[in-house]
């Protein structure tokens, strides 16, 4: 990667920019997590339902595009694979596009200015908060460091446009909506789903808060099962402790590392709410109307937490949500996430049930 910080320096003697402001072949990119791509979503639909007429190919990580692959708000797609050689075909492959406008709703550096500059396009849009990004010239925005929801920014760069149609709800392909019948389902037990793990080990509420909400539920409802979600090697081994913690262990229905990503939406549709660390699985069950619990320490809720259907969703937070990119990274750590109690969590799943 230092490598192409190098390059990067060079690439905007080259730059060819345009002032007209020109919608017709664009490129949205959201080529990280599921959460962050998620979150995109809305700016893509506002971006094709006011512009009808525009060709759309949606950049999207290689991990994320089994869930993303019949969206129906754009027209191809380019998957994104990380790696020096792989910025190289993508750029030969968006310069046979011939795009005149490119969206980083969502991108790492130094790969998206690698390629977007390379790609010919002259308007180029990005997602930054950062005054003092060292390309922000390159950029036909201003960099945006107001306090407002991850969504509104990502539609600040559609705004740019002056659209006719602002949507600001999550969405997936439609297909998901109606997906049911992963697991075997008891209906007359409620089902709630503990997402366990998170991309970042500093958003992890601790396994053993977990166990003991888990055990006052228990106490509380007479039919209850809970659905352990998690892909990961550190997740499975969570999922285990899970297992062995609790008092009645037959109660469990675990799925850690049993499902791909495009089975989760059949998953998280068949449970009754959903209790989940700030993670992509939070963002993918707002946009299927599950009910939630979300659980935020070192992220601010404000930015990241539910933006629709406010009377399903919850969040409990340590009591001083905080952006992480202004702390130290000694205390990115789920430390911060002990100072969540779990009666708290108790409270909000009984509100919603």
């Amino acid at each position: 990667m230092k490598f192409l910080f190098g390059i990067n320096k060079f690439l905007p003697y080259f730059q060819k920019k345009s002032k007209s402001h020109c919608l017709e072949k664009i490129l949205v990119v959201s080529n990280t997590g599921l959460g962050d791509t998620i979150l995109s979503t809305p700016a893509i639909k506002s971006l094709k339902k006011s512009f009808p007429y525009i060709h759309i190919t949606f950049m999207v990580h290689k991990k994320m595009f089994p869930l993303f692959k019949d969206f129906e708000y754009v027209d191809d797609f380019e998957i994104y694979s990380p790696g020096f050689f792989n910025q190289v075909r993508t750029v030969y492959k968006l310069r046979k596009r011939r795009l005149d406008t490119i969206f980083l709703f969502h991108s790492n550096g130094p790969e998206d200015v690698f390629f977007s500059i390379l790609s010919g396009a002259k308007n180029i849009l990005k997602m930054t908060d950062n005054l003092d990004h060292e390309f922000k010239h390159c950029f036909s925005n201003q960099p945006n460091s107001k306090p407002q929801h991850d969504i509104e920014k990502k539609l600040d760069l559609v705004r740019v446009y002056k659209p006719k149609i602002i949507s600001k709800k999550l969405y997936i392909p439609k297909k998901f909506y109606e997906n049911i019948g992963f697991f075997e389902k008891d209906k007359s037990f409620i089902h709630i789903g503990f997402q366990i793990g998170a991309q970042d080990e500093y958003k992890i509420w601790p396994i053993n808060k977990f166990i003991n909400l888990a055990n006052k539920l228990c106490l509380e409802y007479n039919k209850i099962k809970f659905v352990l979600l998690g892909s990961t090697e550190y997740e499975i081994n969570l999922a285990k402790e899970f297992c062995e913690g609790l008092d009645e262990s037959g109660l469990v229905i675990n799925l850690c590392g049993k499902s791909s990503l495009d089975e989760l939406p059949s998953i998280i549709n068949d449970l009754d709410l959903l209790v989940s660390n700030d993670t992509g699985t939070l963002h993918l069950a707002i946009a299927l109307g599950a009910k939630t619990v979300s659980l935020f320490g070192p992220t601010n809720q404000n930015e990241f937490g539910p933006y629709q259907d406010y009377n399903i969703h919850r969040v409990v937070n340590t009591g001083s949500p905080g952006f992480v990119k202004d702390r130290e990274k000694d205390f990115r750590k789920h430390n911060s996430m002990m100072n969540i109690d779990s009666d708290d969590v108790f409270s909000s799943i009984n509100e919603l049930i």
